[in-house]
């Protein structure tokens, strides 16, 4: 066999392994970029959104950051709340609402995306713990901002995220108690602990009988001692 023989059957040994290689780290590679990120929740509560729209209705996971802002003083103040969460493919309606705000101006609500419902739940393992329902809803402000951990952000893998930060006033607002329907249906027990089940202790009359019980023996010994 001759020397440029050999480096043929090398240079196409080597060329198998190569596409060998790429086709079994690819479906990997492919897996990890398009695994959905999953973020640390405390306590598992997860959010789940409901916006209704006259154009139709849009369902979101996609929001890490619930907050009340006012409302609960419901004879001096608008409902108003905001959310936030990670920029993704699952709000396109909520965004043409916000473009139609900007354009139209927030206090011009004469458009399809003027003003809608919104339904926040916070649940946990299926179970739904709080509901909080929104009506006559226009979106009042609304940012891009992009998070990153000041100088890690660009020398490490925690890397940056792009957020939504959308704010909300309606004039309705209903806060929805599940948990308490549920139980009053004998389909949820609260995990109480009744008086009974604490440790059993005597009472007052009980103990000052053992005691003198107690003395009574003592002084029998030292009769016999």
């Amino acid at each position: 066999m001759t020397m440029i023989q050999k480096k043929i059957i090398f240079a196409s040994v080597l060329i198998v392994s190569l596409v060998t290689l790429s086709v079994l780290v690819q479906p990997q590679i492919f897996a990890e970029e398009t695994e959905e990120k999953q973020y640390t929740k405390a306590n598992n509560v997860a959010i789940h959104t409901v916006f209704s729209f006259r154009e139709g209705i849009e369902e979101s996971d996609g929001f890490q950051v619930y907050k009340q802002m006012s409302g609960f003083d419901r004879d001096s103040e608008a409902p108003t709340f905001k959310l936030e969460g990670v920029m993704d493919f699952d709000k396109p309606y909520l965004y043409e609402a916000v473009d139609m705000s900007y354009y139209r101006g927030i206090s011009n609500t004469q458009h399809n995306f003027g003003q809608f419902e919104v339904d926040v739940y916070l649940h946990k393992d299926g179970e739904t713990l709080r509901h909080f329902t929104y009506t006559d809803c226009s979106v009042s402000d609304y940012k891009v901002v992009t998070l990153f951990d000041k100088e890690e952000g660009w020398t490490t893998s925690k890397g940056f995220a792009t957020i939504d930060e959308f704010e909300f006033e309606c004039s309705g607002y209903k806060p929805n108690n599940p948990l308490f329907d549920l139980m009053k249906t004998n389909g949820y027990h609260a995990e109480t602990i009744s008086s009974k089940d604490l440790r059993d202790t005597q009472t007052w009359s009980e103990l000052y009988n053992s005691l003198n019980g107690f003395f009574y023996f003592l002084n029998s010994l030292h009769l016999f001692i």
